[in-house]
């Protein structure tokens, strides 16, 4: 047994074991987080990436915040445990706990950061946590009960064998490291089985808007053999740069909308049901018609197929009449869930207004500019 020139035998000094164990503990939880993250969020984050997606950092960058410093404590907690019993159950509830966060940051986290970043902020959730997406999480946690249990019971034992592989000074070794990297196969399972249940269909849903974004700008593809003859008349205006936002998804997670906003101010809407993609609407030249019907009819936009806030009715009703005549509408900021346009006249003075959801589009903020 190695021994400290300065110190009691190591065998005689329990204090320098024990706290050993508790940072290996910690360190241990910090590598089950960053585990969960390369084989949870690493992966959508690629693929979404690679589709335009805007928002494909955010979960990324959410997730790990939420789940190093809870695992780095759960691990520390575990490995304080007098009972490895006790410990044990710690981790059975922190591998639940890390689905938990998955499926959370997936639709609150997103919204939370989208509220904190929007130029208009409300209280409305962006991306409403479903009783669908509460199942899916929920499987993901049941899932996260068994793998934690592993985690735990891998835990026991690479504490242990980090120990022996420890410096002379009693800090982490390579091989140190090594062993407490043992987890990692079983964050592998938990990490895929999770993306099944809680980010495939979105992602899946942006990377086949993607691909029949691609389909329509290749000047050789068939577009009528691609059953998206309709859609030749946009390739025009397409351009290699544009983003995709994830606009809306049903309360069953069937349903989703994405727009496609090329720099050419070209802005499209295209729906996804049960895993398909369908031929894309031109959601600018929509939207530009209402914000100029709206203000020729104070708030009406009669036949429009326009939902329109009562509240917002009549504050254009009254405040239109004031601004002078209509210059020009334009997109202000296309914002995921929420879509801007501005109303410019010739007093110099702008209106900004909101549009959300899809079947049916909403009206919900109309406010003067400052």
């Amino acid at each position: 047994m190695r021994a400290d020139v300065f110190a009691t035998p190591l065998l005689d000094d329990p204090a320098v074991h024990r706290h050993f164990i508790r940072k290996a503990g910690a360190l241990y939880g910090v590598i089950v987080a960053l585990g969960f993250t390369l084989f949870f969020w690493l992966p959508d984050a690629l693929v979404l990436r690679e589709a335009h997606y805007s928002g494909w950092w955010i979960k990324l960058v959410l997730g790990p915040l939420l789940a190093i410093p809870l695992t780095a404590a759960i691990g520390w907690l575990a490995a304080s445990m007098r009972w490895s019993g006790l410990g044990l159950l710690v981790w059975v509830a922190g591998g639940s706990l890390l689905a938990w966060i998955g499926g959370h940051v997936q639709f609150d986290g997103v919204s939370w950061l989208a509220r904190l970043t929007d130029i208009y902020p409300s209280e409305r959730m962006m991306y409403a946590f479903t009783d669908s997406a509460a199942a899916y999480t929920g499987i993901s946690m049941a899932v996260g009960i068994g793998a934690g249990l592993v985690i735990g019971v891998i835990g026991l034992v690479a504490v242990e064998r980090a120990w022996d592989a420890s410096t002379s000074t009693y800090g982490f070794s390579l091989k140190s490291i090594v062993m407490l990297g043992l987890c990692l196969p079983v964050l592998l399972v938990l990490g895929l089985l999770a993306d099944f249940q809680i980010n495939s269909s979105t992602r899946g849903a942006i990377a086949d808007v993607q691909q029949v974004i691609e389909t329509v700008r290749d000047p050789n593809a068939d577009l009528v053999r691609a059953k998206l003859g309709p859609m030749a008349r946009y390739r025009d205006r397409m351009s290699p740069n544009y983003i995709l936002h994830w606009n809306t998804i049903n309360d069953e997670l069937t349903r989703l909308a994405v727009d496609v906003q090329f720099d050419t101010g070209l802005v499209l809407r295209c729906p996804v049901m049960l895993g398909n993609a369908y031929l894309c609407t031109d959601l600018g030249a929509k939207l530009g018609e209402w914000m100029t019907q709206l203000i020729a009819e104070n708030g009406a936009c009669t036949n429009c197929g326009l939902e329109i806030a009562e509240p917002v009715r009549q504050w254009l009703n009254t405040t239109v009449p004031t601004l002078g005549d209509l210059e020009s509408v334009a997109l202000l900021k296309h914002h995921g869930g929420w879509v801007y346009w501005r109303a410019t006249f010739n007093s110099g003075r702008q209106i900004d207004c909101r549009f959300s959801g899809d079947q049916p589009i909403t009206l919900d903020l109309c406010v003067e500019a400052k």
